[in-house]
Parts: structure tokens; C-alpha cells; sequence
């Protein structure tokens, strides 16, 4: 649990890309990457997960739910929390109770099958309030979805703080919808935020201490590096870099969310897990060395078998997928 003042506590990796889930049995390897790398959390969140978001109504079914149960053990094997995100902001009814009861339902079942915290979010979906019971009770969606936020903390959490992913998740000013949401949203919530970009190359203390202002709540940054789902052929195997190493003192945390691809993700989130360990002693190129070391083999391996033939890759400008590929060959 963070508390404001004290060194970030949140540090792991969510699963909250779009395009094809990764398999159970990367999950389960990933996890178990987590926990020897030293990440605390893992958040359950594929976009194109249906239960996840476009069927956050239905319970999972008896198959999908044993799956999650697996999930979970092997957290609590690898020392690692397991946090349940729901996306139900597609085509929520924000003031029907019935709404808020279908999914305080949905997670007494998840939470039966091991995960230790519920998260919301709300990131990507529409800016207009579609139900007429809705524009009655709302003066906007901001005010709408903290109002659900709120009442799904009370209804679920018993007061503990609920991790939730607002819809304006990047940049650093004031807006109408930061306003009304910040505002209603209780005082127990830690909120998403991205940097100063959707996908951010640097982040300084100065934007996180505009965006924790703007928004009047304390800040966990969901990094997107090294995710590729805005082009999945490009592969951003390289280390971690432009965090200030001042922001994890600001914040309560960081959270990464990784590539399409599972293995190859290994490298840059193994740097990751370096800078979240000694921020002040972080350097990119020792990290990517031990990275390497440790990984390198494995990665190469994942990429000799991957099916696209065309992959870029970021660990230099302009590099092919076989100038990366002989790079990882040769230092690992």
C-alpha cells in the first residue's frame, strides 16, 4: 500500500496491450520472470481479453477462471501480487446500481480465485454520456466515472486504494474532464498516468509534479515502454531510458507495459526492474549488458522462430531485424 511521502511501493508490469493475448504459458513464464527480477506486481489487463472489456458483464466461465486461479499461485509462488483490472467503460450505465453490482459480483469471483487487488480503467473510450439516466445524474463523464469509481471502492474495497486509469491518461496540463474527475474522485485513489505523452520517450520530475496538480491525486505511472501494439512489427528490445531517476520518489509507482511479443520482452523490462531497484545507480547500458547475459539466449532463440521475416528493432536508429538479431547474437 503507498503511502504519500514514502518511496514508491507499485512497481510491476500489466498485461494491457491490444492485439492477441499472450498465452498461458507465457503468462505463467512471465510471472515467474517477475519475480526474479524483483517486480512486486502484476496486473491482469489484455485489451482483447472479452471478460476484460467488451464482456466485462459475464462471469468467466468455469475454463477461464481456472486459468486466472493458476495465475494467481503462481504469483504468490514467484512473490509477486496479482491485480484484477476492469474496462467496462465501453457501454457502462454509470448511475444504473445494477451495474455496480454485476461487477463487485464478477470480482468476488475473481477474488475467490487469488487476485489480491481490483483495478478500473476507464482509459480509451468515449467522451459523451450515452444514457439519458446518465446526462440527468452527470455533468460530464469525468464526474461520472469517479462517481463509479468511488462506489466500486466502497462496495469492494473496504476502504483499501483502487488503482484506477482515467481517460485522460497522457499529458501534463489542466482540462475540463481533470477537473470534474479529480474533484469527485476520493481522496483513496491512486490514478494512472502515462507522461507527458501517450508514449513517452523522457519524463521529468517537473511533468509528473503539472500532471499530479492537474489531476489533485497522487500519480502511478503506467509506462508505456516497451509496448508495440501501435505497430507490432517493430520490436523496442533495448533499455529503459529518459526517466528521471528523481520521478519514483513523486509517485507511487511504476507499472510497464510490455510488447506483443512475450520472451522478447524479457530484455527491456529486465532494465526496467534495474531502474525500479536504484533509480539514483541506473545505467542503461550496464542493465542492457546484464540483460543480456541473463535473457539474451532465450530472446534470440524466441526471434529465430518468430513467423515475421520484416521486425525493426529500436536498439539503434534505423536498425533491421537481422542487424538486432546478429546484435543479440553476438553479446549474448
Amino acid at each position: 500500500m503507498f503511502v504519500a511521502g514514502q518511496a514508491a511501493v507499485i512497481a510491476g508490469v500489466i498485461e494491457g496491450f491490444y492485439g492477441p493475448p499472450w498465452s498461458h504459458r507465457e503468462r505463467l513464464d512471465l510471472i515467474a520472470f517477475c519475480g526474479e527480477e524483483g517486480f512486486r506486481d502484476w496486473v491482469h489487463a489484455p485489451k482483447d481479453d472479452p471478460y476484460h472489456r467488451q464482456l466485462w458483464r459475464e462471469p468467466y466461465p468455469g475454463h477461464e477462471l481456472e486459468l486466472l486461479a493458476e495465475l494467481a499461485a503462481a504469483c504468490t509462488s514467484a512473490g509477486v501480487e496479482l491485480a484484477w483490472a476492469a474496462a467496462p467503460g465501453l457501454d457502462i450505465r454509470y448511475s444504473d446500481p445494477r451495474e455496480l453490482e454485476t461487477l463487485a459480483a464478477k470480482w468476488q469471483s475473481v477474488s475467490a480465485a487469488g487476485a489480491s487487488s481490483l483495478q478500473l480503467l476507464w482509459d480509451d473510450v468515449g467522451r459523451r454520456l450515452r444514457d439519458p439516466d446518465d446526462r440527468r445524474r452527470y455533468g460530464s463523464v469525468g464526474e461520472a466515472q469517479a462517481d463509479f469509481t468511488n462506489r466500486l471502492r466502497a462496495r469492494c474495497l473496504d476502504g483499501a486504494p483502487l488503482v484506477v486509469c482515467p481517460l485522460d491518461y497522457a499529458g501534463t496540463k489542466r482540462s475540463a474532464y481533470r477537473d470534474s474527475f479529480g474533484s469527485t474522485l476520493d481522496r483513496g485513489a491512486i490514478v494512472y498516468w502515462t507522461g507527458p505523452e501517450v508514449v513517452s520517450k523522457r519524463i521529468a520530475v517537473a511533468d509528473l509534479d503539472r500532471a499530479r496538480s492537474a489531476f489533485g491525486h497522487e500519480l502511478v505511472l503506467w509506462d508505456n515502454y516497451p509496448v508495440n501494439d501501435f505497430e507490432p512489427e517493430r520490436l523496442f528490445l533495448g533499455p529503459l531510458r529518459g526517466r528521471d531517476p528523481s520521478l519514483l520518489a513523486g509517485c507511487a509507482g511504476l507499472i510497464a507495459n510490455p510488447m506483443v511479443q512475450a520472451i522478447p520482452s524479457k530484455l527491456p523490462l529486465a532494465t526496467v526492474a534495474d531502474f525500479l531497484r536504484d533509480p539514483a545507480g541506473y545505467d542503461p547500458e550496464r542493465s542492457f549488458d546484464r540483460a543480456l547475459r541473463r535473457y539474451g539466449e532465450e530472446v534470440v532463440e524466441a526471434l529465430r522462430r518468430a513467423p515475421q521475416t520484416s521486425l525493426a528493432a529500436s536498439l539503434g536508429p534505423g536498425a533491421t531485424a537481422a542487424a538486432a538479431l546478429a546484435l543479440l547474437e553476438e553479446r549474448a
